[in-house]
């Protein structure tokens, strides 16, 4: 049941297109309820953090609401809910982004495998998420032991998408903040930085330090594998110009499963329907801790526009420029590396920041460089936990080569602002 009422939520994202005057409210009732069957079966680490959030957030709407604040209670439940039904929806394309015949191709070796594998894991990620780390990883395994460098080259050329991609939750998280947010300046932005960051590693790999990379053993990639990420990212494109008003949220939540659909049965009609009932039933209910802790983190939110409110809470700054901006993206990359998600961090200093009516596009931009730098590096990110506890790699090793990269992109990232706010009036 809980299942299907996640499948649910993902229509009604969809739907929201045609209906914008739907009341999110009643999909989050919906979210919640499907968190909540599954709630015995979720990871004791991920259950008190979500229970942390709901309970500050309950007491922010409760002194919010004593305060003459309103709609808290509509705002907690409906906060997150675009980026749920993203990340529902876009677990979807897994069935169709990678290739089956690659299961047996031998794999390849040295400097070029590790350049196929970064932008393999890079693209592929951008479009169906951890999904792309996990099949890349269970190949480069199967038959010795994932290295660190191969776990390095996964979870940066991965972890760095968030900065561009629309399909990660990094975007859902900051446009749901930032709405006016432009999404080609957006993505255009943040895949330069990404393709710095894939440089930046692949040099890291290739020195000395690292060997060279002449042992490193790679994911058999074929560019002709990549037509699901380049459509997909062309048709989001594509219909954002043809109808600017439409969620870019609900314009994914359509398109990715309707792709699938499409795909699954072009290939194989007669088993397209049994490959998505089994993903619904099987598929869907693992993400609920992801899922829940991301509704947490709405409550969360909702919770800190009640305090602000109820404190008269003063601005941190009179202005937003690039300079704040950087500021703000140190304290959440910080924050991120002893552990707290850049998702919770979102839902605390959005509120604060939007009084300053900030520029939509640089405050969106923080937002998704803290999730794609900090994150590398961040112990309790699901990326870093479950390579370093599904193939068992030294998880103290890993963060201290990952936080390496972190640095240098978090300063590569302040550099990016301070471009952005020097050509931002240019005509796009």
């Amino acid at each position: 049941m809980a299942a299907w009422l996640f499948a649910v939520v993902v229509l009604l994202v969809a739907l929201s297109i045609a209906f914008p005057a739907y009341p999110q409210w009643i999909t989050g009732v919906i979210a919640w309820g499907a968190c909540l069957l599954l709630l015995p079966g979720l990871p004791r680490r991920q259950l008190i953090m979500s229970l942390v959030l709901v309970v500050l957030g309950v007491a922010g709407i409760v002194w919010g609401m004593a305060s003459g604040k309103q709609g808290l209670v509509s705002i907690a439940l409906a906060q997150n809910i675009p980026l749920t039904g993203l990340l529902i929806a876009v677990s979807f394309l897994q069935l169709i982004a990678v290739r089956a015949d690659t299961a047996t191709e031998p794999l390849r070796v040295g400097p070029n495998a590790l350049g196929k594998t970064l932008l393999g894991v890079h693209l592929f990620g951008a479009v169906i998420n951890f999904s792309a780390v996990a099949i890349f990883a269970d190949r480069l395994s199967a038959y010795r032991k994932l290295t660190l460098q191969q776990a390095m080259a996964l979870s940066q050329g991965f972890i760095i998408g968030a900065t561009w991609s629309p399909f990660y939750g990094a975007m859902a998280a900051a446009l749901t903040v930032s709405p006016s947010a432009s999404l080609v300046q957006l993505m255009a932005w943040g895949f330069l930085l990404a393709m710095v960051g894939l440089t930046i590693t692949w040099f890291t790999l290739t020195s000395k330090r690292h060997g060279e990379a002449k042992d490193f053993i790679g994911y058999p990639l074929h560019f002709e594998s990549l037509w699901v990420p380049a459509v997909l990212a062309a048709s989001v494109l594509a219909v954002h110009e043809w109808q600017p008003r439409w969620s870019v949220l609900a314009v994914i939540a359509t398109l990715a499963p309707l792709v699938t659909i499409v795909t699954l049965f072009a290939r194989d009609p007669l088993a397209a329907i049994p490959t998505l009932r089994q993903h619904v039933n099987r598929r869907l209910p693992l993400m609920n801790g992801e899922l829940t802790l991301f509704m947490s983190a709405g409550v969360l939110s909702a919770g800190m526009s009640g305090a602000i409110h109820a404190l008269g809470l003063g601005l941190p700054f009179t202005r937003f420029g690039p300079f704040e901006a950087g500021i703000v993206l140190v304290i959440m990359n910080v924050c991120a590396w002893i552990g707290l998600h850049p998702v919770i961090l979102v839902s605390v200093i959005g509120p604060w920041l939007l009084p300053l009516d900030p520029d939509p596009n640089m405050l969106a931009m923080v937002f998704m460089m803290s999730w794609g730098v900090g994150l590398t590096a961040c112990p309790t990110s699901n990326t870093m936990l479950v390579m370093a506890g599904r193939y068992g790699l030294p998880f103290g090793r890993m963060l201290n080569e990952n936080r390496r990269y972190s640095l240098m992109m978090t300063a590569v990232c302040i550099a990016g602002l301070y471009a952005y706010a020097a050509v931002k009036d240019i005509a796009w």
